[in-house]
């Protein structure tokens, strides 16, 4: 009768050990039936998270990523020595645009506390790519 080929529609955050620059292949997060804009501005989340040290999970974390099926869609990277935030994304533009939003069991927001601790202007790194600036 033929393949049937099926497209993956679930959104997944893995992320990248620190300490071992190893790959852990369970997801941090997996969100389904959900938009790109959606997604985005979960993820917007998850690395204010992230820079923040805000849950646990992200303890000996070097980096996350949001992935929409096999594709990478962003990554979120934390600098370890100058505590620079760089993300880069597909959808770049409309990354930095969207509201952040909460994940299925995740709180408070946390954009007023990324910015308390970060530059809110941004530095654009190529065309794909920004990076945040830690306040000292």
């Amino acid at each position: 009768m033929g393949n049937v080929f099926q497209i993956d529609v679930t959104w997944y955050v893995y992320r990248r050990v620190l300490s071992t620059d190893e790959w852990v292949q369970e997801p941090m997060q997996k969100w389904t039936a959900t938009s790109l804009e959606s997604a985005l501005a979960r993820f917007k989340h998850e690395a204010y998270t992230f820079a923040l040290s805000k849950h646990v999970e992200y303890t000996d974390t070097k980096a996350i990523y949001l992935y929409h099926g096999n594709s990478r869609v962003a990554k979120a990277l934390l600098d370890a020595d100058s505590g620079q935030l760089e993300l880069w994304s597909t959808s770049i533009r409309e990354w930095l645009s969207t509201a952040e939003e909460l994940p299925p069991q995740r709180y408070p927001l946390l954009e007023k506390a990324f910015f308390c601790k970060y530059v809110k202007q941004h530095a654009w790194l190529n065309t794909q790519a920004v990076t945040f600036v830690r306040k000292d």
